[in-house]
């Protein structure tokens, strides 16, 4: 599955920035995959597109910065896909209406 990760710095100190920066250093993101990786260039948080097999494999990829990051993750779909199922939903609701 895709996921549409985005972040915020929840602790903007100065040893906040410098923990993060010494630990981000030092990890591996595990069996995720990350298809993008971008920090927002006000320096606020960033946004990365990951692949995960699920929800756990996601969870594991998140958990160690929870103390310093605030999360929000959306699952995502190929244009084509979601154009396709938004497609099917409107016949559906002509057929039923």
């Amino acid at each position: 599955m895709l996921f549409l990760i985005s972040w915020d710095f929840a602790d903007n100190t100065e040893e906040g920035q410098a923990k993060t920066l010494s630990l981000f250093s030092k990890w591996q993101p595990g069996p995720a995959v990350f298809q993008g990786f971008y920090g927002f260039a006000d320096g606020g948080g960033g946004v990365a597109i990951v692949e995960a097999a699920d929800a756990a494999t996601l969870a594991r990829t998140t958990a160690p910065w929870t103390p310093w990051l605030t999360f929000e993750t959306r699952p995502i779909l190929p244009v084509q896909e979601s154009a396709a199922i938004g497609a099917e939903a409107i016949a559906w609701r002509a057929a039923n209406s």
